[in-house]
C-alpha cells in the first residue's frame, strides 16, 4: 500500500511519543490474518432487498522474520505457512482469492518503513499487494511526536479484496486518531475512519459504468516495544451502482460489499 497524497493536521505539539514501526533485527513474529468478504446484488431500487449473496473467507498463518533494520526501515522475510481459502459464486474466482491461494508455502521479502509503508521486492505481479497484509498500515504515521487525542488526515491507496469494477484498489480519505497509551507505555491505541468515492468504467466492458462509495472503520494496536502492529481490525462497507448494461430494458444493478479483516500477532 502506498501513500498517495497526505495532508497532516496535528492538534498537540508538546511532549509525546513517536508512533513508528521499528522492529528489531533477529525478532520473529507469528501472525494470523482472518478476512471475510460478503457480496450481494440487487436490481431493485432498495439495495437492502438483495437477491442472495456470495461469501468468501481467508485464514492466513505466517511467520515474520526481521532480517535487518536501520534508520530507514527494516528488511522483513514473511513465510506463509498456511493459507485456507473458501468462497461461493463469483467470489471464489476473484483475483484476490487466487493471489491468496498462490501464497501457500511461499516466502516474501519486503521493506517496512517507519511510517508503515511497505515495498515488496522480487515477486510475481499478482501478489504485489501481499506485503500490506503483514504490516496492516499504509504509509500514514507522522514523523512528529504525538500525544493521546492527536489526529491527522491522510489520503492513501488501499487494497480492496472484491470490487464490482474489477479494480483492486481505491483512494481512501481517512482520519487517524491516537486514542490512548497503555499504563505501561508499551502499547498505543489508534482508530481510523474514512470515506472513499470512485467512479469509472467496468473492466472488460465498454458500456457499463460503476459508481462506488464506501466507509472504512478500524482499530490499530501498536506494540511500541516490538515496533510492530500487534492487532489491527477493519471493516470496509462498499455500495456500488452499475449502469449502462447491454440490455435495453435492464436497469441499474446495486452491489453491496462488506470486507471484515483482523490481523494479530499470536
Amino acid at each position: 500500500m502506498a501513500l498517495v497524497v497526505g495532508a497532516s493536521s496535528l492538534s498537540g505539539q508538546g511532549a509525546g511519543v513517536h508512533l513508528r514501526l521499528r522492529p528489531r533485527a533477529g525478532d520473529t513474529l507469528h501472525v494470523r490474518m482472518d478476512q471475510t468478504i460478503e457480496m450481494s446484488r440487487s436490481s431493485k431500487p432498495n439495495d437492502d432487498d438483495s437477491e442472495g449473496g456470495d461469501v468468501a473467507s481467508l485464514v492466513l498463518l505466517a511467520r515474520i522474520a526481521i532480517e535487518g533494520a536501520d534508520a530507514e526501515g527494516a528488511t522483513v522475510l514473511a513465510l506463509a505457512d498456511s493459507v485456507r481459502v473458501s468462497g461461493t459464486g463469483g467470489l471464489d474466482a476473484s483475483p484476490s482469492l487466487r493471489a491468496a491461494r498462490a501464497m501457500q508455502g511461499q516466502r516474501f521479502r519486503f521493506r517496512v518503513q517507519p511510517d508503515g509503508g511497505t515495498m515488496l521486492t522480487g515477486a510475481d505481479p499478482m501478489i504485489q499487494g501481499i506485503s500490506g497484509l503483514f504490516s496492516q498500515l499504509p504509509a500514514t504515521l507522522p514523523r512528529e511526536k504525538l500525544s493521546p487525542g492527536d489526529s491527522w488526515v491522510r489520503a492513501v491507496e488501499i487494497p480492496l479484496a472484491a470490487t464490482p469494477d474489477g479494480r483492486g484498489t481505491a483512494t481512501l480519505n481517512a482520519t487517524f486518531r491516537f486514542d490512548s497509551l497503555s499504563h505501561s507505555d508499551e502499547y498505543a491505541y489508534l482508530s481510523v475512519r474514512g470515506r472513499l468515492v470512485r467512479a469509472g468504467q467496468v473492466v472488460g466492458s465498454r458500456r457499463s459504468v460503476v459508481q462506488t462509495a464506501g466507509d472504512v472503520t478500524g482499530k490499530i494496536l501498536i506494540d511500541l516495544r516490538r515496533g510492530w502492529i500487534a492487532d489491527a481490525r477493519s471493516v470496509v462497507t462498499l455500495r456500488s451502482l452499475i449502469s449502462g448494461g447491454s440490455g435495453k430494458e435492464s436497469g441499474p444493478t446495486r452491489v453491496r460489499v462488506k470486507i471484515t479483516q483482523w490481523m494479530r500477532v499470536i
